[in-house]
């Protein structure tokens, strides 16, 4: 079974949509595997590797995303063609919220990478900024944003993110 994500980001981008293969719903977190199809993987790759999150050559295989009814974050856990864990890609973003048969969030723009052996990088501080600059965001939604990047940054720090959100 597929399910229909509709991704916003409260910025020039609009709305991406992406269809994805359900693995579990249980109330609290829905999570989706996807592979992501060989024409795909080249583009996708080099995001990361523009970022340096991956080193240039390294391929992305799949991915599994698990979006939460209840937290202001989704985490994508990111696999290279090898099936080997590259990283966890954490968006601060809405809680994911169900409309008909569809799934809907809003990135708040802030996000972490974490990559095994590596020191977690926190990332588009500049572009929530920007964002905040130009109104595109409600103070509640600034709010949650800061509290959860905060939230996770100190989980991250404690060793328990995102392994305390993904292994229950």
């Amino acid at each position: 079974m597929e399910v229909n994500i509709h991704y916003r980001r409260l910025s020039a981008r609009g709305t991406t949509f992406y269809r994805e293969g359900l693995v579990t719903n249980n109330g609290q977190r829905l999570t989706t595997h996807s592979v992501i199809p060989i024409e795909a993987r080249l583009g996708l790759s080099q995001g990361f590797w523009r970022q340096h999150m991956l080193p240039e050559g390294t391929m992305v295989g799949s991915v599994r995303n698990h979006y939460f009814y209840h937290e202001y974050f989704h985490i994508l856990a990111v696999y290279l063609e090898s099936g080997e864990l590259a990283g966890y890609y954490s968006d601060i973003a809405t809680p994911l919220r169900k409309v008909g048969d569809d799934y809907y969030l809003d990135d708040l723009f802030l996000d972490y990478w974490l990559a095994p052996g590596q020191p977690p990088m926190a990332l588009d501080e500049d572009e929530f900024g920007d964002a905040i600059q130009q109104g595109l965001l409600t103070a509640e939604q600034i709010g949650n944003a800061r509290a959860t990047f905060a939230r996770l940054g100190e989980e991250i720090a404690a060793g328990i993110f995102p392994r305390r959100y993904i292994e229950t």
